[in-house]
């Protein structure tokens, strides 16, 4: 198998994001866009930090 699910399910929220920033803006709802561009960055963020934190291979390593 080339690609694991998880990583198409990544791929395809990630275009479902973009399709919906792009639909935002061209709607003229452009608070939800600015809202959209902060808060996935710092879920993104957070979603690191919590790996990093919980990963038991990176422990070991460190």
């Amino acid at each position: 198998m080339l690609f694991s699910p998880m990583i198409i399910l990544a791929g395809g929220a990630t275009i479902a994001l973009a399709v919906l920033d792009r639909t935002l803006s061209d709607l003229g709802f452009h608070g939800l866009n600015t809202a959209l561009k902060i808060i996935i960055p710092l879920a993104g963020f957070a979603a690191g930090i919590y790996f990093i934190e919980t990963n038991s291979l990176i422990r070991w390593i460190l």
